[in-house]
């Protein structure tokens, strides 16, 4: 390759990851203890131009809610070790403004109406399609704190 290309490639792939940077959408914590879910919800958010972090427990999602200041947080209900609506309180004591999407396969109205009282966001019961939940996200990266207009969606494919 010759000396004139070589460093036109570097800085336009330099161009390219500034670019991104700048152009991401925000930043997504999930926290649910379904490896497979996480990781293909994950995908597809960074695919849309999130930044994403996973975590699969309670402990360490709550190490990166604080360490991280994400946009937006997914949060599974039911964490191994400890409860996801335990997980929101502690949150929302730090950080009121922060829109948090609880999700879980539980549909009981009780723990939806619980994380509602506890300040979520949105309640998504899973299964939640990809294009439902990355619309949620989006708009709540968007708008901001969406606790003003909560709301609970049915799951879906």
């Amino acid at each position: 390759m010759s000396a004139c290309v070589e460093p036109m490639m570097a800085q336009s792939s330099a161009f390219r990851a500034f670019e991104k940077a700048f152009t991401m959408l925000g930043t997504v914590l999930i926290v649910d203890d379904d490896v497979s879910w996480s990781e293909t919800t994950a995908g597809a958010l960074r695919e849309a131009g999130f930044q994403v972090f996973v975590a699969h427990d309670g402990s360490k999602g709550a190490a990166l809610l604080e360490r991280e200041s994400p946009t937006v947080v997914i949060l599974d209900v039911h964490l191994p070790g400890s409860s996801g609506l335990d997980l929101l309180r502690e949150f929302r004591q730090r950080d009121r403004l922060t829109p948090v999407l609880m999700v879980s396969a539980d549909d009981q109205a009780a723990i939806q109406d619980r994380a509602m009282a506890d300040g979520a966001s949105a309640f998504l019961r899973k299964p939640v399609s990809l294009s439902l939940l990355l619309r949620a996200v989006q708009r709540q990266a968007r708008d901001g704190d969406g606790r003003s207009r909560p709301t609970r969606t049915g799951g879906g494919t």
